[in-house]
C-alpha cells in the first residue's frame, strides 16, 4: 500500500517530531526574553484590546504575523504555550518530509534521505520550536516561499506569481529580514524573462498589499508610518560596530554581554524611532573613524554566529564539553552543506537555495548577528547537504528529469 519513499517520508516526519517534542513533554517552558513582547500583543488579540505592548499600550513594536499566530493558537489552547510548542513542532518537522519528497526528482533516494535526516536530527533546531520566538514559523515560511519559486522557473503561470507575491508580502511580516528577498527575486526574473513583465508586475503588487494593510493600520491607530515594526536596527548595527565578538574557542564573553545590557538600558528610554535614527547615526561615526576594525569585528561577529549553537551562549556555559560538541556537529552540517554547493549549482533549485542563504548571509552580519537568526535557512543547509561530495562519488542523478537544470 505504501511505498519505500512513503515509508520513509513518514519515519522522518516521526523523528523530526518525537525530538522537538522532548521538551514540550517535560514541561519546557518556552519563555525567554524577546517573549513577552509576543504574548502580549497576542493576548491583546484575544482579548479586543489589538496589539499590545505588556505596558498595555497599543504598537507596532513586533511585526503582526507571529502574534497572530500565537493568538489563533493560544485562544484554541485555553492560553496554553504548550499548544504552540506542538503546533510549531509539526509544522516545522512537516518539513523533513517536503525536503525529502522536492529532493527526490534532484538526486538518489539515499541522498534525499540524507539531507532530509540531517534536517530531522539537527541539534541546533531542535530547541527553537518549543520556543515563543518567529524562527520556527520563520522557517516554514521561507521554505514555502522557496518552493513558490521553484515552480515559478518550471512553469511560470500566474497562479504560482500570485502565491509567490502574497507568501512573501506575510513572510516579511514575521520575519523582516527577508524584506528585499522578493523584489530582488522580481528583479531577476524581469532580467531574464521579460515577456513576463505581467506577471512580474501583478506579482509585485500582491507582495506590497499586506504591507500597505499594516502601514496603514500604523498610520491610522498610532500616527506613525511604519511598514513591517517601529523597532529599527540602529541598535544592532550599532553594538556591532562595537562589540568585540568572542572567537572560535572562546567562551562567552560576559564582560561583553554586560555592556551590552547596560546600553540597552540606555536606549529603552528613547522612541523605537529614535533609538533607531540616534544610534544609526553612533554606528556611522564609528565605521568613518576605524572603518577596518569595524569590517573586521562583523566578519568576527558573522563567522561566530555561523558556528556557535543558538543558546548555547548562556545556557551551555556551564558544560563546555557539550556545547563544544554541539559546535563540532553544527560545524560539520556546514562543511557538508558547504561540498554540496558546487553540485547544487547545476540545478536552478540548488543556486536559489545558495542564493537565499548567502542573503541572510550578508543583511545579518552587520545587525548583532546571533546564531538564532540563521535557523529559518536550517533547511535550505539540508537541501545543500543532499548534494554532498557529488562529483567525488558519482552518484546516479535523475537524468530524466531535465526541468529542473
Amino acid at each position: 500500500m505504501f511505498n519505500n519513499s512513503s515509508k520513509l517520508s513518514v519515519l522522518l516526519f516521526v523523528l523530526a517530531l518525537s525530538l522537538r517534542l522532548i521538551l514540550p513533554a517535560i514541561g519546557f517552558s518556552g519563555e525567554v526574553s524577546d517573549s513577552p513582547t509576543y504574548l502580549s500583543e497576542a493576548t491583546g488579540l484575544i482579548t479586543g484590546e489589538g496589539f499590545i505592548n505588556p505596558q498595555g499600550h497599543l504598537t507596532a513594536f513586533r511585526p503582526p504575523v507571529y502574534p497572530i499566530f500565537l493568538a489563533g493558537i493560544l485562544a484554541i489552547s485555553g492560553g496554553k504555550i504548550v499548544g504552540v510548542q506542538i503546533i510549531q513542532a509539526i509544522f516545522y518537522s512537516l518539513l523533513a518530509p517536503i525536503i525529502f519528497n522536492f529532493l527526490l526528482p534532484l538526486v538518489k533516494e539515499k541522498r534525499a534521505f540524507f539531507g532530509a535526516f540531517i534536517f530531522a536530527v539537527d541539534p541546533a533546531s531542535i530547541p527553537f520550536t518549543a520556543l515563543i520566538l518567529t524562527e520556527a514559523i520563520g522557517a516554514v515560511m521561507i521554505f514555502l516561499w522557496y518552493l513558490s519559486w521553484g515552480r515559478i522557473s518550471r512553469s511560470g503561470r500566474v497562479l504560482e506569481y500570485i502565491w509567490s507575491g502574497l507568501l512573501s508580502g506575510i513572510l516579511i511580516l514575521n520575519t523582516m529580514i527577508t524584506q528585499l528577498l522578493q523584489p530582488l527575486a522580481l528583479i531577476l526574473r524581469m532580467l531574464f524573462f521579460r515577456k513576463e513583465w505581467l506577471k512580474i508586475i501583478l506579482c509585485g503588487m500582491i507582495f506590497i498589499l499586506p504591507l500597505t494593510a499594516w502601514t496603514v493600520r500604523n498610520k491610522t491607530v498610532l500616527g506613525e508610518s511604519t511598514a513591517v515594526k517601529s523597532a529599527g536596527f540602529g541598535f544592532l548595527l550599532w553594538a556591532t560596530m562595537n562589540y568585540d565578538f568572542p572567537w572560535l574557542l572562546n567562551p562567552y564573553d560576559k564582560r561583553g554581554e554586560y555592556i551590552f545590557t547596560q546600553e540597552k538600558r540606555v536606549a529603552k528610554k528613547f522612541s523605537p524611532a529614535e533609538q533607531h535614527e540616534i544610534y544609526f547615526r553612533k554606528a556611522v561615526a564609528r565605521f568613518r573613524a576605524e572603518p577596518a576594525l569595524c569590517v573586521y569585528r562583523v566578519m568576527k561577529a558573522s563567522l561566530w554566529s555561523w558556528i556557535d549553537v543558538p543558546g548555547a551562549m548562556k545556557t551551555l556555559d556551564d558544560y563546555p564539553r557539550i556545547r563544544l560538541l554541539l559546535r563540532i556537529i553544527n560545524v560539520s552540517i556546514l562543511l557538508i552543506a558547504l561540498s554540496g554547493v558546487p553540485s547544487a549549482f547545476k540545478y536552478r533549485e540548488g543556486r536559489l537555495a545558495f542564493g537565499i542563504i548567502l542573503y541572510f548571509a550578508f543583511f545579518h552580519a552587520p545587525l548583532y548577528p546571533i546564531p538564532r537568526y540563521y535557523l529559518p535557512i536550517r533547511p535550505l543547509l539540508a537541501v545543500l547537504c543532499s548534494f554532498a561530495f557529488m562529483n567525488k562519488f558519482k552518484p546516479q542523478m535523475n537524468t530524466n528529469n531535465t526541468n529542473h537544470k
